[in-house]
């Protein structure tokens, strides 16, 4: 079931050990020389097919190269701006003589673009030389230089291929982003990270009960989440520099469900007062707590829209928990869902004009998506198993969501189609995840 399903809970949750939220990577830019290939990329417009070789090492049996192509070209692929021309036909194209690449052998094989790789280790540093070609017109778009220690080798495979992503479309890749989320352990919750397509995944809280609800600060460099410390659940948030406080929220037994105004300042979260469970935005300057619903239903699940003007949240207050949108100020209540017997967990589109949420269908909690525009309702998943706590990626090309498909509640990803969906985590049970901006 949504793990924000509208019942009366109460989590106990002990000491948290904070681990570094950001990766220690600093790539250097060499040169780019401002030319882009003249393409567009747009809805429905064929994918730019580029050739991606094994980058030139001064090891043949080095480990890094094999580990950065490999990253490297599933970033690409799953970004869905890119075609990366089949490695076995690379075998077609002499060697470059010289510095000059053989761009219309390149051609022949279907590569319009082509990333040349040169990468160096010593001791525990790499350093990566890339440099990007247009075939058709043989010049240089950009060479860019990155290092690191080999510890994030992937880390500097996700960096270039956010540049590449930014260079061709003018939008920020989302490679280098993270997913946090909650996994079982013992009869504990946990809040862990892990990389965007479920490799490096560490564990952020210690503790002997409960963490829950993790969601990401508008900058990637806070994460808050419900953690219970004393006698009662509290909101709590941790910096990249290893930071951990309590925030100063209205005291109850019921706080949960925490999330971000895109100022990074407010906090709206609910909690229960007098025995009902209300909204409340807080004011991290002034320390003001601010009720914003005064009804007799439960209201649970806010989720700031991209502007801030707008919240998103749950309601039982027609008889069974429906998706209302009200002003970030507690007025014009109005819902927004129809269809499905139990709606929960909404999130908005980075755009702000669609709204993901789980929706009882036929038995089973699917993922679907209301267009605020044309109030269309589409539904990307269909049981067996639920499927629950839809959250977008940045570029608003893709869907982090929880699901028992399997049997166990694991961490899945899709396209925000619905399709190529993508299982991120084995093993304990996963739920509520969080993508990072």
């Amino acid at each position: 079931m949504p793990r924000s399903r509208l019942t009366t809970l109460k989590w106990i949750v002990t000491g948290t050990v904070f681990l570094s939220l950001l990766g220690c990577l600093s790539p250097a830019l060499a040169q780019d020389d401002g030319r882009t290939l003249d393409v567009t990329i747009e809805g429905g417009m064929a994918a730019i097919r580029i050739a991606v070789p094994p980058p030139m090492a001064d090891s043949a049996d080095d480990p890094n190269a094999g580990e950065l192509i490999l990253t490297l070209r599933d970033d690409l692929k799953f970004s869905g701006f890119f075609d990366i021309v089949d490695p076995s036909l690379y075998r077609l194209v002499p060697p470059p003589e010289g510095a000059e690449e053989r761009h219309e052998d390149w051609l022949s094989i279907g590569a319009e673009a082509l990333i040349r790789l040169r990468l160096r280790s010593s001791g525990d540093r790499i350093d990566l030389e890339a440099r990007l070609y247009d075939n058709s017109g043989g010049g240089l778009l950009f060479a860019r230089r990155y290092g690191g220690s080999t510890d994030l080798v992937r880390r500097v495979a996700h960096t270039l291929a956010d540049d590449l992503v930014k260079h061709y479309t003018g939008q920020s890749g989302i490679a280098t982003t993270r997913i946090s989320f909650v996994s079982a352990h013992g009869d504990n919750k946990e809040i862990y990270l892990m990389d965007y397509d479920g490799v490096r995944i560490r564990r952020l809280t210690t503790s002997s009960t409960l963490n829950i609800t993790p969601a990401w600060s508008p900058d990637g460099n806070e994460l808050a989440y419900v953690s219970w410390r004393g006698r009662q659940p509290a909101v709590y948030v941790m910096s990249s520099e290893g930071k951990l406080g309590a925030l100063d929220i209205v005291g109850s037994e019921l706080s949960s469900s925490p999330d971000w105004a895109p100022d990074g300042r407010h906090l709206v979260y609910s909690a229960d007062v007098d025995g009902n469970t209300e909204l409340f935005v807080l004011d991290r300057s002034s320390g003001t707590n601010t009720r914003l619903t005064h009804h007799a239903a439960i209201d649970t699940s806010p989720a700031y829209s991209p502007m801030g003007r707008e919240i998103a949240f749950t309601s039982d207050r027609t008889g069974v928990p429906q998706i209302y949108i009200m002003s970030a100020e507690g007025v014009n209540v109005r819902r927004v869902s129809w269809g499905g017997s139990y709606n929960d967990s909404a999130a908005w589109s980075p755009s702000g004009d669609r709204l993901a949420y789980a929706s009882r269908v036929d038995g089973w909690f699917e993922i679907v998506v209301l267009d605020l525009t044309t109030e269309k309702v589409t539904q990307l998943t269909r049981g067996p198993g639920n499927n629950e706590n839809p959250r977008w990626s940045p570029d608003g090309r893709h869907i982090v969501f929880s699901s028992n498909r399997k049997g166990e509640y694991q961490i899945y990803t899709m396209r925000a189609d619905g399709g190529d969906v993508t299982r991120l985590t084995k093993g304990r049970e996963s739920f509520t995840p969080d993508w990072s901006k």
